[in-house]
């Protein structure tokens, strides 16, 4: 009788794979790169098609020892160093956003007083045209209605020109607090050897790889330091 060699069931076969693929941290990048591409193929953009897989990846990925941030495998093998990060708790905490938005109040204060001092006197014209008590002549009220009515387009106009350029200003400010917070992340996934830090897009991500706190801590000596050198 000729002999029949017994061959691996499908499932076993695809489990194999997936456990080697996730044993593997450069065999992980590939499938990460194969989504990003197949996705882009599927669904016409590149951007969506690497969100999505992206996400599936990683969600995977923290469900299984490969992220762990300081472990190896059972062969003593080094396993993927992986980190999130909470860029917009970031930005929001940082020392120097606290000090652009202090900037910005500082610089805009002045104007925000006139706008105050216009928005009072409009005020008493409009309480001076409404009380019935003061008997004014006809040609007094019609003077102080085209008074207020002049001031009130002109209140109008200041604030759409304070919100324009206090916008302006802010978002110049915070793209500054942006990119050095970004910096920050990249140096400290150099000095800590991470392989891979994430943050948008994210599902899930454990306490046990959430490096925003210790990058926070990194901004903050790295503001005091620039205050020492500049005093």
């Amino acid at each position: 009788m000729p002999y029949k060699a017994n061959r691996p069931h499908k499932g076993e076969i695809l489990n194999s794979a997936i456990d080697k693929t996730f044993r593997s941290p450069r065999l992980i990048l590939t499938w990460l790169r194969f989504g990003a591409f197949f996705g882009a193929r599927r669904f016409g953009t590149r951007c969506f098609g690497t969100r999505c897989f992206a996400v599936l990846c990683f969600s995977v990925l923290f469900g299984v020892s490969a992220v762990s941030a300081d472990t190896t495998d059972g062969n003593g093998a080094a396993l993927s160093r992986i980190g999130f990060v909470d860029i917009p708790y970031l930005i929001d905490k940082a020392p120097q956003a606290v000090e652009a938005e202090q900037r910005l109040e500082t610089e805009f204060a002045p104007r925000q007083a006139a706008l105050k001092e216009q928005r009072d006197q409009l005020a008493e014209l409009t309480a001076k045209l409404n009380d019935n008590s003061l008997e004014l002549p006809e040609a007094e009220q019609i003077r102080l209605d085209r008074e207020s009515r002049g001031l009130e387009r002109r209140i109008k106009r200041s604030e759409q020109d304070f919100r324009e350029e206090l916008n302006i200003q802010k978002n110049n400010e915070f793209k500054k607090v942006r990119i050095q917070v970004l910096e920050a992340i990249a140096r400290f996934g150099k000095t800590h050897e991470y392989d891979l830090i994430v943050s948008d897009g994210v599902l899930f991500a454990a306490k046990r790889i959430d490096v925003t706190e210790r990058i926070l801590e990194s901004l903050v000596r790295e503001n005091q330091r620039l205050q020492s050198a500049n005093q």
